[in-house]
């Protein structure tokens, strides 16, 4: 596996060095953590000269170059209008993803990356220069909107409208309980990518907020939600404000509309 993304990389390395709008190439994601396998993506970040990064047309033609281009668009959907996210035939479908950007996309950079190749030496002065700002969950941000959320799936609930409400608990694990976990645990909050690896006891305990298409178990679900999220609350230092005012409403809410609508104890 490392071969074949390694083969894509030195080719993409040819076609920089030809183009003096590139000042180097660096790699992301799990190629820096060494965990890289057949079922991984190749994250590159390009990195412009001022004033030189390509619009959509020109970054399609780029990626053409590096191979046999399958699909491409770019990232709006994440924040990332710079980002092209690709499928390559390379003798099976790769997933790339070419990050167009000039050097201050290294300056706030939320982890080093590995550079593979530069046209002098500025993102290794760069990298050398700066530190990066690590990625991290916002838990005010998260205790602000939490109950309102919960009474979202009270609402949902009262309905039966049962597959917003396990969308509704796929958002919360992937945007509250997964990002708290992984942070607290040292790793990267990426949602719950790799959690069942990096937190196994605490994925089985996620299990719990994954229902079937069913009114209790959806319930079920909510509540366990609930319960973890406390948990993983009560260890966040730095002077958390709790709102109990929202959090009792919300809750009691919620065990009334799942006992008046569902008879659910």
């Amino acid at each position: 596996m490392n071969q074949e993304f390694e083969q894509f990389i030195s080719r993409a390395t040819e076609v920089l060095e030809d183009d003096e709008r590139f000042l180097g190439l660096a790699i992301a994601g799990s190629w820096v953590s060494n965990e890289i396998d057949e079922f991984s993506d190749l994250d590159l970040v390009i990195v412009c000269e001022d004033g030189a990064v390509p619009d959509l047309s020109a970054m399609r033609e780029i990626a053409e170059s590096l191979g046999s281009l399958v699909s491409s668009f770019t990232g709006e959907h994440v924040g990332e209008p710079g980002l092209l996210i690709c499928l390559f035939d390379t003798g099976r479908i790769v997933h790339v993803d070419i990050k167009f950007g000039t050097l201050e996309v290294i300056r706030n950079r939320p982890y080093d990356p590995v550079v593979v190749w530069e046209r002098d030496s500025e993102l290794s002065n760069v990298l050398a220069s700066t530190c990066a700002t690590p990625v991290a969950p916002n838990p005010q941000w998260i205790e602000d909107r939490f109950w309102t959320w919960v009474h979202y799936a009270a609402l949902r609930l009262g309905r039966t409208d049962l597959f917003a409400l396990v969308g509704f608990l796929g958002f919360i694990r992937e945007q509250v309980l997964g990002p708290l976990a992984l942070h607290a645990g040292g790793f990267l909050p990426f949602g719950v990518r790799r959690i069942e690896e990096y937190l196994p006891e605490y994925s089985r305990r996620l299990q719990e907020t994954v229902p079937a298409y069913d009114a209790n178990s959806c319930y079920r679900a909510v509540l366990a939600s609930i319960d973890i999220y406390r948990d993983l609350r009560a260890h966040v230092r730095d002077g958390l404000v709790v709102n109990e005012q929202a959090e009792v409403a919300s809750v009691r809410y919620l065990k009334e509309v799942a006992s008046r609508v569902h008879n659910l104890a």
